[in-house]
């Protein structure tokens, strides 16, 4: 839900993205394909594949259960809550903005991967917007 209003706050909460879950999965099957056509040992290649399986299986289900807000404010900027409180972000303006995804990077904390399916037209719009007028 997004304020109309000029003054009033901007908040996003986003939702669970279908294209961030294929993005996801077909980076997985790219990697797992990766290691095992390589020249490494047969060992190091069932390592590398046990190792791509295990961060899909701990990172994937999270996707599923998206819990993030964003939220701008003239007197206290951007803020980003995981579920819990906001917090205050100090957004970079190395963030990319795309119409399809937005890599939002933060100071000090792990960029966050925002595709558009995660917010409504009209809230990715304007989310897009409201990056481009207060990051610089």
């Amino acid at each position: 839900m997004i304020a109309k209003k000029h003054g009033a706050p901007f908040v996003a909460e986003l939702k669970s993205s279908k294209k961030l879950q294929r993005l996801v999965i077909v980076t997985h099957l790219i990697a797992l394909g990766a290691s095992v056509s390589n020249a490494l040992p047969l060992i190091l290649k069932l390592v590398l594949a046990v190792l791509i399986g295990l961060n899909f299986k701990l990172n994937f289900p999270s996707l599923k259960n998206e819990q993030r807000k964003i939220r701008y404010t003239k007197k206290l900027g951007w803020e980003i809550s995981e579920g819990g409180d906001f917090e205050a972000a100090d957004i970079l303006k190395s963030t990319v903005v795309t119409i399809f995804f937005i890599f939002l990077q933060i100071q000090n904390k792990p960029t966050i991967l925002i595709a558009n399916d995660a917010l409504s037209e009209d809230d990715y719009r304007q989310l897009i917007v409201k990056l481009k007028m207060t990051v610089h």
